[in-house]
């Protein structure tokens, strides 16, 4: 062996050398937990309104609980060794449903309590829904709920003259410790003093006008035009008949009303003491709205249209309540500090250590303890799929999820290997207002060029499916869309109808991915077929998690890796993401058609109706593609023997409650 190389390989052991010492010197004042699982990244946040990753979720399940919880029905399927999950009741002990399926009147148990002592109420589930709903809160998931009463106007600031209407004063208190470095970034929900009364008359300056090219397309970009729209928008000046409001803060709707103007602008208030600055006029959904608590016990929800799912919606975290007195305290995101929490879920939150682990440790009062198995879980934060292998086989972990391809097919001949079928897909998200990334013939091309046997085949190699549409297989009563198959021939003609025939003056793309050791390989596979079969360059670009996301959300990015699990066994969820008003998009793809069809398969009461709608809509994203199917996923994991109550399911979601182990004296010691 050649000296240069020899030093290499020295130079080489002694960098694993010094991770090993960080990682044990990071870990060895710490007692084991009774379960350990490979977490992925750190988690960005554990606010349930806030959080849209699996890292995140995961946690949230265990530490918060809703109305309903998703737990397993039966055993496991012999076939496909899959756990079905249904949501069953939590929070609340039964619900009942009016004929029309449009009304739900939750019943609360009597002896469910928060961290710190106090009762969980219906009052919690109101105001934590009222929380999500606010823009202010910039939930992603809001548009779960658009079939709740007032739900859509209230999350995006829709309003009509006449509709009751709650303004926001500017009068918000000081935000947090004014020597605090997060000082600023801190949310009270709601902060301003709030007043109720009806729209009357919105005042509004000449809209803005934004000037086109001889192509007639838009001299100014898509970000520019909306911040023109958005300061415009501040400009309005309401008129409102203001309702007297009591000490207990409820509106006496008597027709007594005072008329009083507000704005957001502080350059109009400032010009006229009597206009009254507002963050926000929004319509009131907190006294007619469509989550109403009756009294403690009784939450009542009314929908515009029967949803089929609502009560997996219902056991989703993103509806799962949070506490009012805990956020009010100290803000977000410091509520969530360990030292200032309040939960109401089978654990508790112990401790968390960034880039290493967040512990949690059962709830000694969660009304369902006796059913609680494991004392401590800790959620480690790994992205090295090589070293959490180790640490299972050494017995520091006792569950995980992301497996080296490279060994894969010996994993698979094991006991302790888990595999079936899942509710989800690996795509690309496009940023449709990048050129050339805005044509759907260029769309259509990269996909078109893709070999996706091969990725399936030689990288992933866990029995995944490639994907040309959208929605997964196996949903009952569904039909799904057909895709563009892979033709090379159509795809270079596509491309040259484009304006780029032979690749020629094609702009190098960026394709942007999270810090994992399955992403990088599956890019640069594509990569590669993309400039042979096209003749297109692409850039590669590893981000760690939370940049990844925040960059994703901002779409400062032109090609982007993303997965989705189903959020509930229905089309709905991996099709509504790419409607025009979704958060979740981030594409900039707008399809009027594909709108009108979502919207219509919401409303249709008809199961075999709405499913061909939603197949429709699945048609016109699988042809314009403003994102890239690439495959369904397989799980693929590996479970301890010892783990009573593990299986894979279809959701990729495991209820870390039940699970208990045999033998717990020797779980972490092997």
């Amino acid at each position: 062996m050649a000296p240069e190389i020899r030093r290499g390989f020295i130079i080489a052991a002694l960098i694993l050398l010094v991770f090993a010492l960080l990682w044990a010197s990071r870990t060895e004042n710490i007692p084991p937990a009774d379960f350990s699982l490979q977490n992925g990244t750190d988690p960005k946040t554990i606010d349930p309104h806030r959080a849209s990753g699996q890292p995140e979720s995961r946690i949230i399940f265990e530490i918060f609980e809703g109305l309903m919880r998703m737990l397993p029905e039966g055993d496991p399927d012999p076939e496909t060794g899959l756990q079905a999950l249904s949501p069953q009741p939590g929070m609340a002990k039964s619900y009942d449903v009016s004929e029309d399926g449009k009304t739900y009147t939750f019943h609360l148990r009597d002896d469910i309590l928060w961290t710190d002592g106090t009762p969980v109420t219906a009052h919690d589930f109101a105001w934590s829904w009222h929380r999500m709903l606010h823009p202010a809160t910039g939930c992603e998931y809001g548009y779960l709920i658009n079939e709740l009463r007032l739900a859509e106007a209230y999350h995006k600031q829709l309003l009509n003259i006449g509709d009751r209407v709650e303004v926001e004063l500017w009068d918000r208190p000081e935000d947090g410790d004014p020597n605090s470095d997060e000082k600023g970034a801190l949310q009270h929900f709601p902060r301003g003093t709030i007043v109720y009364g009806w729209l009357r008359e919105i005042e509004k300056t000449p809209e803005p006008e934004f000037e086109k090219n001889e192509s007639g397309e838009y001299i100014q970009n898509e970000d520019e035009r909306n911040s023109a729209i958005a300061q415009w928008k501040q400009s309005w000046i309401y008129r409102i008949d203001v309702v007297p409001t009591d000490d207990a803060d409820q509106p006496q709707w008597d027709g007594n009303a005072e008329s009083q103007r507000f704005s957001q602008s502080l350059e109009i208030c400032s010009a006229d003491q009597d206009i009254q600055r507002t963050h926000f006029v929004l319509v009131d959904f907190v006294h007619n709205g469509g989550a109403q608590a009756i009294d403690d016990k009784t939450f009542v929800v009314h929908l515009n249209n029967s949803i089929p799912y609502f009560l997996n919606l219902v056991a989703y975290y993103p509806l799962f309540p949070v506490n009012k007195k805990c956020i009010e305290t100290h803000g977000a995101p410091l509520w969530t500090k360990t030292e200032n929490i309040v939960t109401n879920g089978p654990f508790n939150l112990d401790f968390r250590r960034l880039r290493n682990r967040v512990r949690v440790r059962r709830n000694p009062d969660y009304w369902a303890i006796d059913r609680v198995g494991l004392e401590t879980i800790d959620f480690m934060s790994l992205e090295s799929q090589n070293t959490a292998l180790n640490m299972y086989e050494t017995g520091q972990l006792h569950w995980i999820n992301d497996l080296p391809t490279s060994v894969l097919e010996e994993l698979q001949k094991r006991d302790d290997f888990h595999s079936g079928p899942k509710l989800s897909i690996y795509f690309y998200k496009l940023n449709t207002a990048v050129k050339p990334l805005d044509q759907v013939k260029v769309r259509q091309a990269l996909s078109m060029a893709i070999n996706r046997k091969q990725i399936v085949e030689e990288v992933t190699k866990a029995g995944q499916q490639p994907a040309l549409s959208v929605v997964p297989p196996g949903l009952a009563g569904y039909r799904g869309a057909e895709g563009l198959p892979e033709n090379l021939e159509k795809a270079r003609e596509l491309l040259a109808e484009s304006g780029y025939p032979g690749g020629r003056g094609f702009p190098k793309l960026t394709l942007m991915y999270n810090t994992s050791e399955t992403h990088r390989p599956i890019a640069e596979v594509i990569q590669q077929q993309l400039q042979n079969n096209l003749n297109i360059k692409i850039e590669l670009k590893n981000m760690e998690w939370g940049s990844f996301i925040e960059t994703v959300q901002q779409e400062d990015y032109q090609m982007a890796r993303y997965g989705w699990v189903g959020d509930y066994p229905d089309p709905n969820t991996f099709l509504d993401l790419w409607v025009s008003s979704s958060p979740q998009s981030n594409t900039n793809w707008k399809n009027p058609e594909y709108d009108r069809l979502i919207v219509a398969a919401g409303k249709e009461f008809d199961s075999k109706k709405r499913m061909e709608l939603l197949r429709q809509a699945e048609q016109i994203l699988a042809t314009e593609l403003p994102i890239i199917p690439i495959y369904f996923y397989t799980s693929a994991e590996m479970a301890k023997p010892n783990i009573e109550g593990f299986a894979p399911s279809a959701q990729d979601l495991h209820p870390l409650s039940v699970l208990r182990l045999r033998d717990s004296s020797t779980a972490t010691k092997e």
